[in-house]
């Protein structure tokens, strides 16, 4: 981009920010009392985390403990910590709790009117969780687009650069997302290349060039589109969209520095946002399975495309472009979140996965000269890290992370502060959380400000799945190729740029990328005894266009055939013992379980109690055999279904069966409940079978036709299944 003119595209936009010149700095000591300059959530801002802070940042410090405040939701009030930031201007309000998800809250501080907000109070809707029960991941039960990003009003002006971002109310099946059921068209009808992109209840579409100004698009979605439980499309299809103007266009290119490099960021001195309180550019992650010290420090250059400022009085759109970097210091990877692992991530890389998007608008809340502007941005990014063996870990995308943020200029130089908030998955297993506190001030001299780095390097594959582990390998599990950066979506072609062949053969598979992690799904589960290979060519590209470093590998498939089939039986459950209790050894009123149902009763076995179930968990449970999935029937009244959910009492007696999800892998079974376990409930599933040859009824089967074993212990025939296996456990928080 040429910057001839930057200089004068910026100081329109800080003298919009009360601004008048390049040697300005903003002086407070003019403002009047009580005055909201900024608050994050911004007023009406929906999909909000449940762990995100709330800070609402006034003219200057007003008054208020922690008696002022009151936050409430679904369920009344909420207990909150209070704490300040920037000379006691911010008022930073933490709850001590998550909020609930899909959920309305109110802020009100000592009855004050908080002047520019829709009724005096700050009002926000958390979003969706991205597991648990089905309740917390969707807020309707039809599928419909819950938000548009551009929303197309003066406030959000669609661009010939923009960003399509949607949210949708169910987490989306990510299988019945192409360019068949989600396209932009051109005004001739021709699709528009883009890239797509999915996580959850959250679609991006990205055009790859430019729009043309003033010429009609039409969004379309086709009913084709399904939701994880099978729910069709039901919204409006088609959506006319007509892009403006940007030229002439400038950058502005700012800095993103790291807290202080020469300290850790909990360390005393690091610089601090003046919004949040807390070390700029640190990227916290709190989880269980990494301890509440896991932090890393992120820097880099940012160069933001600026629409011509005085056309959008309203609103400035810029853009920043796909394939921008920001560099993290290494993450510490702690087992359990107690004991060194002996290494570290490496360096932590954050990847822009499409253009992001946003906006720079005027103060929303006050019209004093002085009030800072807005700042929004969406982003859609990838993390990945330089340590193979942690990159399986943390690699993964994370779509449509919002940042809501202020800019003022201080001494010429444009300051912007924001704050967001991260929930990447650890592990697979949980999921943790971070609130970023972004700071980026623009160079003082954008006539001499860095240009942006120039990639050379091609993705290299840092690690594979099942590589030297090919004798754990199951089948039903994907093929994963663990790069070093992340390739760009664009460049995957099945068949061309990725194979995957068994002795020359292609095995048809579904592919999607997580981070710098391409994950490859056979069609049909990889057979024991085969030999496979899998290959990507320098097809495959990374998001600045450089070609990858080919590489073919090869493994085979442990041979695990027996003379004649036998039944199969359950290798893991979760809650519980995987095993048909023997009848009569229960005790549900004293909390016991019983005995797994044996040959040698004489021979006592352990009296299992009844485990506890957190209430955001889903029930799972993994097979030693390739299951039918059409076997698996859920139940929807007692006694009924070859799966049953139930709630029962003390003596076992089914009250109502609980509605669920069954969602079914080759040699997995997963069970969502429709609501959360209630605290303290008995609740009992079923795994049906009989002690017989066959699978005539409600009896779960193997794809070789054989029931269920669920007591070995009964010492049965290899071809008969055995009683129904029935595990009770207790909801619990």
């Amino acid at each position: 981009m040429m910057r001839t003119s930057v200089l004068f595209a910026t100081a329109l936009v800080l003298t919009a920010c009360g601004g008048g010149g390049s040697e300005q700095t903003v002086d407070y000591s003019g403002r009047n009392s009580g005055q909201v300059f900024y608050s994050y959530p911004a007023d009406q801002q929906t999909q909000i985390s449940v762990h995100a802070p709330l800070v609402v940042q006034f003219s200057e410090a007003p008054d208020l403990t922690l008696a002022d405040i009151t936050l409430t939701g679904p369920d009344g009030a909420v207990d909150v910590d209070m704490s300040e930031a920037d000379q006691g201007r911010s008022v930073v309000i933490t709850p001590r709790l998550p909020l609930a998800f899909n959920s309305d809250y109110t802020l009100s501080l000592n009855g004050m009117d908080l002047q520019g907000f829709s009724d005096g109070t700050l009002n926000f809707t958390t979003g969706s969780a991205g597991t648990g029960p089905q309740d917390q991941q969707q807020n309707a039960d039809e599928l419909v687009i819950s938000r548009q990003m551009p929303s197309g009003g003066d406030d959000q002006p669609f661009m010939d650069f923009s960003t399509v971002h949607l949210q949708f109310s169910q987490p989306l099946d990510r299988t019945t997302v192409d360019n068949t059921t989600v396209s932009l068209n051109d005004a001739g009808g021709n699709p528009v290349a883009a890239t797509l992109l999915v996580s959850g209840t959250r679609l991006t579409l990205d055009p790859q060039d430019d729009l043309t100004p003033g010429s009609d698009y039409t969004l379309e979605l086709d009913s084709a589109l399904t939701s994880k439980t099978g729910v069709a499309y039901s919204g409006e299809n088609s959506f006319t969209l007509t892009p403006q103007d940007s030229t002439p266009r400038e950058t502005l290119v700012l800095e993103a520095m790291a807290a202080d490099p020469t300290k850790d960021c909990g360390e005393d001195g690091v610089m601090l946002s003046p919004i949040s309180g807390e070390p700029i550019n640190c990227v916290p992650l709190i989880a269980k399975l990494l301890g509440d010290t896991t932090v890393s420090k992120l820097s880099g250059n940012v160069f933001a495309e600026l629409a011509f400022v005085p056309d959008f009085p309203d609103a400035t759109p810029l853009r920043i472009s796909k394939g921008s970097l920001l560099k993290g210091e290494p993450l510490e990877v702690l087992i359990g979140g107690q004991l060194p692992a002996g290494f570290d991530s490496g360096d932590v890389t954050v990847s822009f996965l499409s253009d992001a998007s946003g906006y720079l608008s005027p103060a929303p809340y006050s019209a004093a000269p002085e009030a800072p502007r807005r700042v929004q941005l969406t982003l859609d990014l990838a993390f990945s890290t330089a340590d193979s063996r942690a990159n399986g870990a943390f690699t993964q995308t994370l779509l449509q992370v919002e940042l809501v943020g202020r800019a003022i200029v201080v001494d010429g130089r444009m300051v912007i502060d924001a704050i967001g908030v991260i929930e990447p998955e650890v592990l697979g297993v949980e999921t943790a959380y971070g609130v970023l506190s972004f700071h980026m001030e623009s160079y003082g001299d954008q006539t001499t400000a860095p240009e942006p780095e120039v990639d050379i390097t091609g993705p290299s594959l840092q690690s594979w799945q099942p590589g030297d582990f090919a004798d754990r390998f199951r089948p039903g599990d994907p093929v994963v190729l663990n790069f070093d950066e992340t390739p760009n979506q664009e460049s995957i072609v099945p068949g061309s740029t990725v194979m995957l062949t068994e002795q020359g053969a292609d095995v048809p598979f579904q592919w999607r990328l997580d981070g710098a992690s391409l994950v490859l799904t056979p069609d049909q589960p990889l057979a024991f005894g085969s030999d496979y290979q899998v290959a990507f060519t320098d097809g495959v590209q990374d998001l600045s266009g450089n070609p990858a470093n080919p590489e073919t590998l090869d493994f085979t498939m442990v041979d695990a055939t027996t003379n004649s089939p036998r039944t199969p039986y359950t290798t893991t459950v979760y809650p519980g013992y995987g095993c048909a209790i023997d009848p009569g050894s229960e005790d549900l009123g004293n909390g016991i379980q019983g005995e797994c149902a044996s040959a040698y009763q004489d021979q006592a076995g352990d009296l299992l109690p009844v485990p506890t179930m957190p209430a955001n968990r889903a029930i799972e449970v993994q097979f030693s055999r390739n299951m039918a999935a059409d076997s698996m029937v859920l139940g929807s009244a007692c006694g009924q279904g070859s799966v049953r959910v139930e709630k029962i009492d003390t003596a076992g007696n089914c009250q109502e069966a609980v509605p669920a999800h069954l969602s079914m892998d080759t040699r997995k079974l997963t069970i969502t409940p429709q609501q959360p376990w209630e605290e303290g409930t008995l609740y009992r599933y079923v795994l049906a079978s009989h002690e017989q040859a066959g699978c005539a009824g409600e009896v779960i089967c193997s794809q070789d036709d054989m029931p269920l074993q669920t007591a070995q212990l009964l010492g049965p025939d290899a071809d008969k299944g055995g009683p129904d296996m029935a595990i009770a456990f207790t909801g619990a928080a």
